[in-house]
């Protein structure tokens, strides 16, 4: 895992309050880089997201869509937005309080997976 890579992630995760959770991974489930409030396990959770994201694929290939670029799954207690990438996953989660910011919340992940996509 480069340097780059951890301080820009660092510093994208210090930037904003809401998160929860940011981790990076490689589309295997493969864990690069991940900080999150609670001591949780960051490879079952990446792990999950990459199953998460095939099976979303072979539903897109099923209704002849195109490539998976997000996820957005919101759950009983909070939001969970998994960013794809070429060779990896950004996944970000946050509380219900985070509500009314969704759509800032999401368009900056976005732009910061795509941001780090080369230092994966």
């Amino acid at each position: 895992m480069s340097e780059k890579l951890v301080n820009t992630a660092t510093e994208f995760r210090d930037e904003i309050p809401e998160l929860e959770g940011l981790l990076i991974g490689k589309l295997d489930g493969e864990v690069l880089w991940g900080d999150t409030l609670k001591d949780l396990n960051h490879k079952l959770i990446l792990a999950s997201a990459s199953v998460a994201v095939r099976a979303t694929e072979k539903i897109s290939q099923g209704i002849d869509k195109k490539s998976i670029n997000q996820l957005d799954i919101e759950i009983s207690g909070g939001y969970v937005t998994i960013i794809v990438l070429k060779k990896g996953l950004v996944l970000g989660f946050y509380g219900e309080d985070a509500r009314a910011q969704l759509g800032i919340i999401k368009k900056n992940l976005g732009t910061f997976a795509h941001k780090i996509e080369k230092l994966i």
